[in-house]
């Protein structure tokens, strides 16, 4: 009895060999959450490359801007407190539906159900929740990560929601204020 509970306390080092398993995979690394200026990207001008975002979606996920390779972008900057968010959060997942694999509609959640108080993760899985959204991303954004006044850091948003549209090289095509969702089609339209 007692060489049993030896051999069970001295057991040889597990070893995970076998098909799947490659211990020379390196994880990924993943830039901090916000966005990622460099030199070659702005957020300032029409055709200039965007900078990378990287939020939290609302699975808690990690989502990059990117990512999104050869796909048309639409950004809706929103907040819960907003109404005309509100009513343009109902439409996303339809919008998502219509164009698929082809366009990326992205709710990035600046604001909670306070001004000036960051979205929280709750939040985004609320809105998602609410909205119907099940397969656009939600992301958990704040005015401190996506926002600085000039452009140069962040976006000069003055106004929710707002739209920028990106095509399919990541390159910033157009932006506005407000929703209509006749306008939102034309522009991916013109993107696709």
């Amino acid at each position: 009895m007692m060489y049993l509970l030896l051999l069970l306390a001295c057991s040889p080092e597990l070893k995970i060999e076998g098909p799947g398993h490659n211990p020379e995979v390196i994880e990924e690394e993943v830039p901090p959450l916000g966005i990622s200026v460099d030199e070659d990207c702005s957020q300032e001008a029409i055709g200039e490359k965007a900078c990378n975002i990287v939020l939290l979606d609302q699975d808690g996920e990690v989502w990059q801007l990117y990512k999104q390779e050869d796909k048309v972008v639409v950004l809706d900057f929103s907040t819960s407190w907003c109404p005309p968010c509100q009513a343009a959060g109902y439409k996303t997942q339809s919008l998502q539906d219509e164009y698929n694999d082809e366009v990326v509609i992205v709710t990035i959640l600046i604001d909670g159900y306070e001004t000036g108080i960051p979205a929280t993760s709750t939040d985004v899985e609320e809105w998602a929740d609410t909205h119907n959204i099940t397969s656009a991303p939600v992301l958990q954004g704040s005015r401190e990560m996506m926002f600085d006044s000039q452009g140069i850091n962040g976006y000069a948003i003055g106004a929710f929601p707002t739209y920028i549209y990106l095509d399919r090289d990541g390159l910033i095509y157009l932006g506005h204020s407000g929703y209509s969702e006749e306008y939102v089609k034309q522009t991916i339209e013109e993107l696709l």
